[in-house]
């Protein structure tokens, strides 16, 4: 029998487990997890995955019962052989649910005998009470502890998930004078000098159509083009304003996110990315049940209207066109009334978001922290 006690130091070997709930995001952050702890720190990683298509769409050379960019593709099927067959010694040294998913039984039996480190990596949030729940165990009765580690914004959390090279990639991007023109170029995007760029990820029922028509009608800070990607809300019809373009990878959605003055993003995974573009953004939390996904909303502009030493207008600019966006059913014109506030600040926003991502930057990026937590309690 191994226990944890007997593997002093860094983990060599980790488990993800990965439920997918809110379609891209959840596989999305779960493989950037697990890709940077392969690469960046050496690990040896399975991803356990219960819709691995939905992580094909993101990293299409991702096959289950392979190994790619250092992380092993498991088809987490509660019925399947591999783990109904677990010996104590199949369990790895760190065990992630991620998003408090509830871990295979048989592997949770295993786990008695093994006794790894398990952490149960929650959803990111800016609110208050995150630091305080940070870190902390809960003890079951098999003797097991389950411990809490939340992403997150300010020092006390976990961090936020980057690269160690993101800034620096990012960076080149931007100072290339050919970058950007040679990658929407591959999306079958033209642009000329007076073109502007936003980009549209949002959930099916967002006022996409009276968005393109108020960007359209900002004549006063050039041509804005709005891109969308295949997949979302594909009912709708393409009008003047709005450009389709293939469904891109995630190192290619980085570049996207580069390539625009403004973002619209929703979710968690293209949240952070959108964070670390440096760009202005618009963010469509996840909605939840009783309105929980306000707080969360308000947490985070008043984290990032600090962080990026915003004027009393724009912030409020900014935080009215988010409720109108995030609103269950905006009345018509909310949306073109509130962004012409924010297209007015976009001089002001575009310097808050700099120094917003240069903050943020200072801090310890969240698998860095992660692999120190664990390492303390093997």
């Amino acid at each position: 029998m191994t226990s944890s006690s007997d593997r002093p130091g860094r983990p060599a070997r980790w488990d993800l487990f990965c439920r997918v709930i809110d379609n891209l995001g959840d596989a999305a952050v779960a493989w950037r997890l697990a890709r940077q702890l392969a690469r960046e720190h050496g690990s040896a990683v399975r991803l356990w995955i219960d819709t691995p298509q939905t992580l094909n769409r993101l990293v299409p050379a991702a096959r289950v019962g392979r190994t790619h960019e250092g992380v092993r593709i498991e088809h987490w099927l509660d019925t399947a052989a591999s783990l109904k067959t677990l010996a104590s010694t199949d369990v790895a040294d760190v065990v992630i649910a991620c998003f408090g998913c509830e871990l295979p039984g048989s592997y949770r039996a295993a786990m008695r005998a093994r006794r790894p480190v398990w952490v149960n990596l929650e959803y990111l949030s800016a609110e208050d009470w995150v630091d305080s729940h940070h870190g902390l165990p809960s003890p079951k009765s098999d003797g097991l502890t389950e411990w809490f580690f939340f992403p997150g914004f300010r020092p006390e959390t976990g961090g936020l998930l980057r690269e160690s090279d993101l800034i620096e990639q990012r960076d080149a991007f931007r100072t290339d004078p050919w970058a950007r023109t040679a990658f929407l170029s591959r999306l079958g995007i033209s642009a000329s000098p007076s073109d502007r760029f936003a980009s549209l990820f949002c959930y099916p029922d967002s006022a996409i159509t009276e968005l393109a028509q108020a960007l359209q009608a900002d004549r006063t800070r050039g041509h804005w083009r709005l891109l969308l990607p295949q997949g979302v809300a594909p009912e709708l019809p393409i009008t003047q304003g709005i450009e389709r373009i293939p469904f891109v990878s995630q190192s290619d959605y980085d570049r996207l996110l580069w390539s625009c003055e403004l973002n619209w993003v929703r979710g968690e995974d293209s949240l952070v990315r959108a964070l670390w573009s440096g760009r202005p953004l618009v963010w469509q939390a996840y909605r939840q049940s009783g309105g929980a996904h306000q707080a969360k909303l308000k947490a985070f502009l008043s984290h990032w209207s600090s962080h990026a030493e915003l004027d009393a207008a724009s912030a409020q600019a900014l935080s009215a066109l988010h409720a109108v966006w995030n609103a269950d059913a905006p009345a018509a014109g909310e949306v073109a009334a509130t962004l012409t506030g924010v297209l007015e600040s976009l001089p002001a926003l575009a310097a808050g978001a700099v120094r917003s991502t240069q903050r943020q930057a200072s801090q310890p990026d969240l698998a860095t922290q992660l692999m120190s937590f664990v390492s303390s309690r093997l």
